[in-house]
């Protein structure tokens, strides 16, 4: 009795502890299958899932939304590139006068009219510009508006007279000039064919030709002489019987920002038979686009 007694205790303490051991192991089952598995989201753009060692990251596709906007964006950002403004800026340049045989040495009776190159200098503010494209940025038509500053340096110590609808220069033997200058003030429309060949804006060759139609606003003399041992300084504002309306040549060349231009008038700066026949001319760069 007192042995099955015995045997029956032990029999009852191992399923005691064969009972905890099982629920040990269904517990540290549980918690490794818990620790293991992990769901992480990001930004509502992916998703990513462990398990153990193993890691797989599931990619929202959210990029369809925006791609054909951002390349559409890309795309006008780089066609807007293709071509910068070649007129609409800042220009500076040197002028000049031709005789009716294309010559700077003038005829006799525009010899008064001689200038000294180096302060005979134009500035132009052109400030619109409008292109209009024939093959996108390739080739296209340009128009503008802008206003020029006209500076004709005399070398010759004569007066500029407007008499009996002539124009012509008089020496006054009583005044020592140190500066003479003619002077006008015009605003001007171009109108050119323009082609512009390159990869992008800064690395494109462009050329222009084409023709300019010039409005004279007013013409004016300046003069800084001595007389009897005092200094002067005198204008005179005339027409100077200079023709209103001046048509010119004119052609533009260049590379990214840099651009050289010249004009030719075709009209002679002054009414026919009003004034020496004479053509003006200038060559100079474009230093600044707007």
């Amino acid at each position: 009795m007192k042995n099955l007694i015995v045997k029956s205790s032990i029999l009852f303490a191992f399923a005691i502890g064969f009972s905890f051991s099982v629920n040990a192991q269904e517990a540290k089952s549980d918690s490794t299958k818990t620790d293991s598995v992990k769901t992480v989201s990001s930004e509502d753009e992916d998703w990513k899932i462990s398990i153990g060692k193993t890691r797989i990251i599931i990619q929202k596709d959210n990029e369809s939304d925006t791609l054909d906007l951002s390349e559409a964006k890309e795309k006008e950002k780089k066609k807007k590139e293709q071509r910068t403004n070649h007129f609409a800026g800042i220009e500076f340049g040197v002028n000049g006068l031709l005789s009716p045989n294309q010559s700077v040495d003038l005829q006799r009776d525009a010899q008064f009219l001689e200038l000294n190159y180096r302060k005979s200098l134009e500035i132009s503010f052109n400030l619109w510009e409008k292109y209009m494209p024939i093959w996108e940025e390739k080739i296209g038509l340009v128009t503008g508006a802008g206003f020029k500053f006209n500076n004709y340096d005399l070398v010759q110590d004569i007066v500029i007279v407007n008499q009996m609808d002539s124009v012509f220069g008089v020496v006054d033997p009583t005044r020592s000039i140190n500066k003479n200058r003619f002077k006008t003030t015009a605003v001007h429309v171009p109108l050119m064919l323009e082609t512009n060949l390159g990869k992008d804006a800064d690395h494109s060759f462009h050329l222009a030709v084409g023709g300019t139609v010039t409005y004279m606003l007013n013409t004016r003399t300046k003069q800084k002489y001595k007389q009897d041992g005092e200094n002067y300084k005198k204008k005179d504002k005339s027409d100077f019987n200079v023709n209103d309306f001046q048509f010119a040549a004119t052609a533009r060349v260049g590379y990214g920002d840099f651009t050289v231009y010249a004009t030719y008038n075709l009209t002679p700066l002054f009414e026919n038979n009003k004034g020496p026949e004479v053509y003006p001319f200038t060559v100079g760069v474009a230093f600044m686009h707007f």
